[in-house]
């Protein structure tokens, strides 16, 4: 078994339902059979080697990290695979540094602990300028508030991004409490209270350029599952119009919504052959932060364009529950803005590319 027999397009529609939360649930957990479910994925994620590239090539790790990481996160965008595997890779990016959570990295790679990734402390904040917390590195306690953290209720740590450093958290433990968002798209988010919260042994992290690195090719990881959304949206609206028809011909074979799709469909190959050319930069060691930015924002901008327009081409049905294609068009409006809003990308693009002029002309 491999990765594209995981997300087979057979199991798909099923993977697509997993972690979906209905609206005004309220302090409920997750279903237990569903969890068990993602559980059962997430192993097997673990078994087939997905989560190996945790691992620094010193421990065993692929040195072609990043292009496999990519590989696996495309896959995933057609199955709207909800999961901590984001937040996860981008920490342990973080955690790599110096070797004192090596063990904790094998973890990961074997699949027996996840993180979540603690930013925001309001919804403007930007994902790139860390707030600042109450952190006492001393004692290795922190203490504040961050909103819309991921999976915070069945993850095994949080990782506290913010100056002046970063904690590593466990979450089960009292200075931790949690509370459940209502999400357009269906997903498990969760505002974090943080109470004289113990960090893990050696769980606090200084600041330094590790985080923006690891930031960039989170956003890379990212824009390679929203490539992977577009597409996925896109084959089901193909077979929808295959289905649909007007003047007794199939809407597929009608020239209007057959060049749609036929320039969607190019938009989305384009962005992915830009993901994994810079995929390639990462693993060569470049610094890619400029280019996962630019990545990201065409990737989000694709795949809010290609839901909406699925659901378009759906008809009246394409927003019921019934079809899959809303489920698309929820998690699109939310994984879109999860590593930084257009604007955002825009601007830091924007100061990057006047950086990279001033060091060419001095």
């Amino acid at each position: 078994m491999n990765l594209t027999e995981l997300f087979h397009e057979e199991l798909n529609p099923v993977l697509r339902r997993l972690g979906a939360r209905a609206k005004g649930a309220g302090q409920e957990l997750p279903d237990e059979e569903d969890s068990a479910v993602r559980h059962s994925v997430w192993s097997t994620l673990a078994e087939l080697g997905g989560l190996r590239p945790a691992l620094a090539p010193r421990l065993g790790g692929p040195a072609d990290a990043m292009a496999g990481l990519v590989e696996t996160a495309e896959l995933m965008g057609p199955a709207l695979y909800q999961s901590p595997f984001l937040d996860t890779m981008i920490a342990a990016d973080l955690l790599a540094g110096d070797g004192r959570h090596d063990p904790l990295l094998a973890e990961i790679a074997a699949g027996h602990r996840t993180i979540a990734l603690a930013v925001r402390e309001q919804g403007t904040d930007e994902p790139s300028v860390p707030r600042p917390i109450a952190l006492d590195a001393d004692r290795g306690v922190v203490g504040g508030t961050r909103r819309f953290v991921a999976f915070a209720a069945e993850v095994d740590f949080l990782l506290v991004i913010g100056e002046p450093g970063h904690a590593l958290v466990p979450v089960e433990q009292p200075g931790v409490v949690l509370h459940r968002h209502d999400d357009i798209g269906r997903g498990d988010l969760y505002r974090v209270t943080f109470d004289a919260a113990e960090t893990v042994a050696d769980g606090v992290l200084a600041p330094g350029p590790r985080y923006p690195a690891a930031l960039a090719r989170g956003r890379l990881l990212q824009a390679a599952y929203l490539a992977g959304l577009s597409r996925g949206a896109l084959e089901l609206t193909v077979e929808r119009l295959k289905k649909r028809t007007a003047f007794d011909r199939p809407l597929a074979k009608q020239q209007a919504p057959a060049y749609r799709l036929a320039a969607m469909a190019a938009e989305a190959t384009a962005v992915m052959s830009l993901v994994r050319a810079v995929a390639g930069d990462a693993d060569s060691g470049a610094d890619i932060r400029l280019a996962s930015a630019q990545a990201l924002f065409l990737s989000a901008d694709l795949a809010r364009q290609v839901s909406a327009e699925a659901v378009h081409l759906h008809g009246a049905a394409g927003l019921t529950e019934e079809h899959d294609v809303s489920v698309f068009y929820r998690r699109a409006a939310v994984d879109a803005v999860r590593l930084g809003t257009p604007t955002q990308l825009r601007r830091e693009a924007a100061q990057l590319l006047a950086a990279a002029y001033d060091s060419t002309t001095e």
